[in-house]
């Protein structure tokens, strides 16, 4: 993160969460009115009042070239909002407002990344926020500085009329930033009023409005078509400990407005009668107190750091390990403990509750990443001049929080790549093949026996089958004879590091570099990816993922002096053989034929070089376990039987030996203190 004042980095973590997610949530706003093609007055006054947000948060954090940026974008939308029936073209405000919160949300990655983070000089984009402002007003050439002094009035000595109100606010003592809470106390109370005056008027951009609300008090005057739900908002703020309405007293806010310039001017001399002035509003006033409890009705919620939530997880799953080891402790084998036996399902009972509430604690809706595709989608539109539509089913299933984070790069590049190759490049070309002129995307998401599966698809031209294997006959490959190839086997080379059938170099695919990133990405999560594709109808790609990565259901199994873990979820079923059943292939080597499909059989002590006593397969165990659409039998001596395990990552010094490629991909601590491999399916079946 860059350097900040010590003390604030708390501050710029709220920071960086709250304005990515009024950034995201403007993002959707722009997309929903283009595609309208209208601004209703709701959208102008929820987008002005993210840029206001934004634009004094900060302010208040010290980072000037953003609170300019999002001051220029705030005043585009002033005078949109106070000259509806002038403004007569719009189209171009959506590509400058995308502009501008793109350079936001690089700003903003850099401030969280960058420990020598130097704040970027956006001259160039305030420009052209500065010329559309003024192509909003009619008058290209008359500067766009006439709307900024527009969009926050100053305090005014003004008589507002008898049917405003106003409010004295008073915050608890040592709370500190009395200023920033004033602020944001301000942008809640929009959401039920019009704000027509407050005092100290420049609580955003000034830290020394802070003294003056702690002598003073912060005055609101605001105008409301129901003054009890204000004066709610007032009563449930943080920090709030106390506030005066000041009924029918226009001339207040004028009066106090040369008070609080007073003291602004000469602090030292002020305090002691801006001291005074405390007491003596209360006594001609009827002040109320809000009486702070836990027990409130409005909804608590609260912003975690993930490393802390990762930190508990952890410690959950110290927990099953260490009830594991006490259970199952060797010390107690052939003693019969009924209250001791009673404890531990007590216990069991409790850890398996205390898991699921930490997962349920991490786990997050796709809507996220989902919704942030719906720009994609936009922009390439534009560029590549195609008519396409995104269909977004099923946003509201839950993955883990780690897993959700290192899913935008492959859906960016898939939802691309669906743009780029898969849709036709005219609407008459989908005419002509008899379907709609407009194109469909679907991205969409569901839960499948302790995985959730997503799914990228187009309606476009499909995957031409014979020039991906011709291509890769080309590129060097194939690895068995071309016609040996099924048609899904072919079309699931397009994941292979370098493949491309883009002749030409654009600005989204055609470098050969994408779909193999995409797949090395889900693959560590712990996913799988595969394509479906029909010629002439479209492409789906599908990407099965686990629900979390660190707790996982696995089936032990014995293999000579070692144990080894195998997921529940990859297993389809286990039996028993006889030697007579083996079928002994020249190229494949040993198989066996179920339902009249032939399996490969993969002796796991060959290939971890295990000492085994068991080598007929008529005293050993085998499993049948699948994953991508390819299956293997495992055989091992024997099953210990199910376990619910932590996955612990391998020490670091065993990274250069790659072991996950061959077939591992952690190892657990078991109850009596073994440590168990756990097996990769994925790669395990790969190498076969």
């Amino acid at each position: 993160m860059a350097k900040v004042e010590s003390g604030m980095e708390a501050m710029v973590d709220v920071y960086i969460f709250e304005t990515t997610g009024l950034l995201e949530q403007l993002d959707e706003i722009l997309l929903r009115t283009e595609q309208a093609n209208e601004f209703k007055e709701d959208d102008i006054n929820e987008i002005f009042r993210i840029m206001h947000t934004v634009k004094g948060s900060s302010a208040m954090m010290g980072f000037e070239n953003l609170q300019q940026l999002a001051h220029k974008g705030e005043d585009m939308f002033f005078i949109i909002r106070e000259n509806p029936e002038k403004v007569k073209d719009i189209s171009f405000v959506y590509d400058l407002v995308f502009q501008m919160s793109d350079l936001f949300k690089a700003e903003i990655e850099a401030i969280q990344n960058d420990d020598d983070f130097e704040p970027t000089d956006f001259s160039e984009i305030i420009k052209k926020l500065e010329n559309g402002a003024a192509m909003l007003k009619g008058e290209v050439a008359a500067p766009a500085a006439a709307a900024s002094e527009a969009a926050v009035p100053a305090a005014p000595a003004k008589n507002w009329g008898d049917d405003c109100t106003t409010v004295r606010v008073f915050f608890e003592d040592g709370c500190k930033m009395e200023n920033l809470r004033a602020f944001l106390l301000l942008n809640k109370l929009r959401e039920e009023a019009q704000i027509l005056d407050f005092i100290p008027d420049d609580v955003e951009s000034n830290q020394e409005s802070a003294n003056v609300i702690i002598d003073n008090g912060f005055i609101i005057t605001f105008r409301a078509p129901d003054n009890k739900a204000v004066l709610q908002v007032i009563e449930e703020a943080i920090n709030v400990q106390s506030y005066e309405v000041i009924n029918n007293e226009p001339e207040a806010p004028a009066a106090q407005a040369a008070e609080t310039q007073q003291a602004a001017a000469a602090p030292a001399a002020g305090a002691p009668a801006a001291q005074a002035s405390k007491p003596a509003a209360a006594e001609k006033t009827e002040a109320k107190t809000e009486n702070k409890s836990s027990g409130g009705g409005k909804q608590s919620l609260i912003s975690v750091n993930l490393s802390k939530l990762d930190q508990l997880h952890d410690i959950v799953g110290e927990i099953i390990t260490t009830e594991s080891m006490v259970v199952a402790n060797p010390e107690l084998e052939g003693l019969h403990l009924e209250s001791f036996a009673k404890a531990a399902r007590e216990l069991r009972k409790l850890t398996s509750e205390l898991q699921d509430t930490v997962m349920s604690i991490r786990m997050v809706p796709l809507a996220g990443p989902f919704q942030k595709m719906n720009r994609i989608v936009r922009d390439m539109k534009v560029k590549l001049n195609k008519d396409v539509e995104l269909k977004i089913e099923g946003e509201s299933t839950e993955v883990d929080k780690s897993i959700v984070d290192n899913l935008n790069d492959p859906l960016m590049h898939l939802v691309r790549n669906c743009m780029d190759h898969g849709v036709e490049d005219t609407s008459e070309e989908r005419v002509a093949n008899g379907k709609p002129a407009k194109a469909t995307i679907t991205l969409a998401a569901m839960n499948a026996s302790g995985e959730v599966i997503i799914t990228v698809s187009d309606d476009g031209k499909g995957i031409d089958s014979r020039k991906v294997l011709a291509k890769a006959e080309k590129n060097g490959l194939l690895t068995k004879p071309s016609n040996e190839y099924t048609e899904r086997e072919i079309q699931n080379m397009i994941l292979l590091p370098g493949f491309s059938t883009n002749e030409v170099v654009t600005e989204y695919s055609g470098r050969g570099v994408g779909m193999d990133v995409v797949k090395k990405n889900i693959e560590k999560v712990g996913g799988t990816i595969s394509v479906e594709s029909k010629l002439g109808q479209g492409t789906t790609f599908v990407i099965k993922i686990p629900l979390t990565l660190a707790i996982i259901d696995g089936m032990e199994v014995k293999v000579g002096d070692a144990n080894f873990i195998v997921p529940i979820s990859a297993i389809k079923e286990s039996f028993m053989v006889t030697n007579d059943q083996i079928i002994h292939d020249t190229q494949q080597g040993e198989m066996i034929m179920m339902r009249g499909v032939c399996y490969p059989i993969l002796r796991l002590h060959d290939k971890f070089n295990l000492e085994t006593e068991i080598k007929n397969f008529e005293d050993g165990i085998i499993l049948l376990i699948e994953a991508d659409n390819r299956s293997v039998c495992l055989f091992a001596d024997e099953l210990v039987g199910e376990q619910q395990v932590v996955v612990k990552p391998f020490p670091v010094y065993l990274s250069q030996y790659d072991i996950k490629r061959e077939g591992l991909s952690g190892c657990t601590i078991m109850g009596d203190g073994r440590i168990s491999l756990i097996i990769e399916v994925n790669n395990l079946i790969g190498l076969h």
